[in-house]
């Protein structure tokens, strides 16, 4: 069967993708998706986006969901905030330029400790489109004024204006993988070992990221809000802090990892994150290039077919720019957006081994999603 161009791009991503976690890029790569990639966000989790997910809701509605605050204990729940001084935000390209046309932004009140010892913060989410939408700032009309959902107590769900719902507080961390077992099986990869049992030996199934919590954003709008039903629009998330009185974007997150895989050092990281899309190609493809040069040798001593220069630029510029895309719409999966249930890692891990090693053990989440709003299964406590 001949595989139709659109096909080819999806295998081709989810193949880098899978042999880009493989081989691993140094150290970093243990935080997870996104989970404490550079050394900013490293000093305050409340900024540190860990995931973000785009999905269809219905046949009128696309949920937009932005999760920071990684690794909070059952403990830590209770008290778990978003920062009041940063700017989050999630960015919509409507016209495949890699520049936003439209823009969320939400912001937190002070946090008030509650009788008990809960914590709660009110929220405002504003809409920006057109130029506006580029720049980080507080700007926009606003859409939503909520209250954050204290830990242990039914999600409180705000209206949005002209459509659609809200919510923001601690929720479990959607992610699931064998963190532990793949730690091992890149630190004998990179030591040379070939020897599949060896590798392999110590993935046990085991969900590093069960137990943990996250701090979640999630807003359902409808699809005309987000360029309408069948658009092909391209989404990212980023946050700001106020430094010498302006916003400076300190955080950036689309596809799972990608700045943790192909970013080696400290600098190269807080740099990506800084960056918009556009800049991308130019900051990120001889990195991308060298790093599919490297899982091409592996691929020649496992005695695999490698890609060749042709189609390493190719997956190059399906990587580059860094958005997750998506069909309004559309109800499959990753690569077409992102679900909270999308078993990215058994896919890479399929195409990675050409079909041979199809699972990490870890095939679902801890706790199982809800069916409605806000998505995501309730926080350990």
């Amino acid at each position: 069967m001949k595989a139709s161009r659109t096909n080819v791009t999806t295998v081709g991503l989810m193949a880098v993708a899978g042999l880009v976690a493989a081989i691993g890029a140094g150290p970093a790569l243990v935080s997870g998706a996104d989970h404490l990639d550079a050394p900013t966000v490293k000093t305050d989790k409340r900024i540190d986006i860990t995931d973000i997910y785009v999905a269809r809701r219905g046949a009128s509605r696309t949920s937009l969901i932005l999760n920071v605050n990684p690794l909070t204990s059952p403990a830590g729940a209770k008290t778990a905030a978003f920062r009041p001084s940063a700017l989050y935000e999630w960015k919509i390209d409507t016209t495949g330029d890699a520049i936003a046309d439209v823009a969320y932004r939400i912001r937190f009140g002070p946090v008030a400790t509650m009788s008990d010892g809960t914590v709660q913060q009110s929220f405002e989410i504003r809409r920006a489109t057109g130029a506006a939408a580029r720049t980080n700032a507080w700007s926009g009309t606003r859409i939503v004024l909520g209250t954050t959902t204290r830990a242990g107590r039914s999600p409180r769900i705000a209206t949005v204006l002209g459509g659609g719902s809200a919510f923001a507080g601690v929720r479990d961390d959607p992610f699931f993988f064998d963190l532990v077992g793949f730690t091992h099986f890149k630190a004998r990869l990179l030591a040379g070992s070939t020897d599949e049992a060896d590798l392999f030996s110590d993935f046990t199934g085991t969900d590093t990221f069960a137990g943990t919590n996250v701090s979640a954003i999630v807003l359902d709008v409808p699809n005309a809000a987000v360029g309408g039903f069948g658009r092909h629009i391209g989404v990212w998330a980023t946050v700001s802090i106020r430094q010498n009185q302006q916003w400076v974007q300190v955080e950036r997150m689309a596809r799972p990892a990608i700045n943790t895989v192909f970013n080696n050092t400290k600098a190269e990281k807080e740099a990506a994150n800084r960056l918009r899309p556009t800049d991308d190609r130019a900051f990120d493809h001889s990195n991308v290039i060298d790093t599919l040069d490297a899982i091409g040798h592996v691929l020649d001593v496992n005695h695999r077919p490698r890609y060749t220069a042709a189609q390493e630029e190719a997956i190059a510029n399906v990587l580059l720019p860094d958005v997750l895309t998506f069909k309004v719409g559309d109800a499959s999966g990753f690569l077409n957006g992102r679900r909270p249930a999308n078993d990215v890692i058994d896919a890479e891990l399929s195409l990675l081994s050409n079909g041979q090693y199809t699972s990490d053990g870890v095939n679902a989440n801890d706790k199982a999603f809800l069916t409605v709003f806000p998505y995501l299964a309730a926080p350990h406590l």
